[in-house]
């Protein structure tokens, strides 16, 4: 299977999208996939509080609170991956990745991010803006391919 193909690249950010759902956070729900170079799924994650911890408290899924207490989609997949080498592994995420996770995903040597279009640095809202701007810079450096995808989410025919 080749990932970057149009109709698995639009199933597997689907996959991201379905991930995000389960997000307690109301005003930003985030899901990421993390695969093998071929498609094979590996892991998800989306942003939430830690396994563990009571996520029952409305006051930490709140703006500013949420900022300490939840973590993020990517960093989540990356974390809860049944296997301890991603190198050369392939993520999907719904939002662009903010500069923190951008340094993890540089650590752990993930070769490939795809990412809704819509959700791209240049179109974030204005509080986001300057550090996903700063993540595209890290991650261009570090050599990972970064690769825009334009679904349809209510497209169920997966041409």
């Amino acid at each position: 299977m080749n990932i970057t193909d149009k109709k698995w690249s639009s199933r597997l950010l689907k996959m991201a999208y379905e991930v995000s759902s389960w997000s307690k956070d109301e005003s930003t729900k985030v899901g990421s996939v993390i695969t093998t170079e071929n498609g094979s799924p590996i892991s998800w994650g989306f942003n939430g509080i830690p396994m563990g911890i009571n996520d029952d408290v409305p006051e930490r899924n709140i703006r500013p609170a949420k900022y300490k207490w939840v973590a993020h989609a990517e960093v989540n997949a990356m974390d809860l991956a049944p296997i301890g080498d991603l190198t050369n592994c392939v993520m999907f995420v719904t939002h662009f990745p903010c500069s923190t996770c951008a340094r993890s995903i540089i650590q752990k040597k993930i070769k490939t991010i795809l990412v809704d279009e819509n959700n791209m640095p240049a179109v974030m809202p204005e509080r986001w803006r300057e550090d996903t701007e700063i993540a595209m810079e890290m991650l261009k450096e570090a050599e990972i391919e970064i690769i825009p995808v334009r679904i349809d989410l209510l497209d169920n025919n997966n041409k």
